[in-house]
């Protein structure tokens, strides 16, 4: 028996790389032009205004910033919407002590099928408290709160945590607060 020429499998091997590194050539270079496409390029480190107009200002207060939610004791409303089990169902969230003493489904539905009246999962056993703490997640790519004005809590907060990363965001609805006396 005589051994396998690897000689005649070489070359076929060989043409389909060329072609291949011909066919390729083209495209790699027409991501090198001399236009701007808008792309992140190397250049002066200097700004270049773009605009005339004034850069509107920040709101305060931002994230990192936002104050503590003072009571502790409370009932609020919470609705969660992420791509998680229970999501889209508002859960009833009582506060003593300014620790989460019952959280429980007030509808049914959302994923996963929640029943009125039911523990909401433990992931969404959160204070108000808690809820400030993510809007203030200066980790996070992105948080995008509504806090109105002279209101002591946020109306929503919204967190995506990576920008690249798919069904990582997070938003929070707070509605129905009625603080203990």
């Amino acid at each position: 028996m005589e051994p396998i020429s690897r000689t005649g499998r070489r070359t076929p091997m060989r043409a389909l790389a060329l072609t291949i590194a011909a066919l390729a050539l083209p495209l790699c270079l027409a991501g090198c032009g001399s236009e701007d496409s808008g792309g992140d390029v190397a250049g002066d480190p200097t700004p270049t205004v773009t605009s005339s107009s004034p850069p509107e200002p920040a709101p305060e207060p931002t994230v990192g910033s936002y104050p503590a939610f003072a009571p502790t004791d409370y009932m609020f409303t919470l609705t969660v919407s992420c791509f998680c089990m229970g999501a889209g169902t508002p859960i009833q969230v009582t506060v003593a002590d300014s620790e989460v003493v019952d959280a429980a489904y007030t509808e049914g539905g959302g994923r996963g099928g929640a029943e009125p009246g039911e523990p909401a999962d433990n992931a969404f056993r959160l204070t108000i408290n808690d809820i400030i703490d993510r809007a203030n997640d200066t980790e996070a790519d992105k948080v995008t709160v509504d806090w109105p004005a002279g209101q002591d809590y946020p109306s929503s907060v919204y967190v995506d945590q990576q920008k690249n990363a798919a069904d990582d965001e997070i938003g929070y609805t707070i509605e129905g607060v009625q603080v203990s006396p």
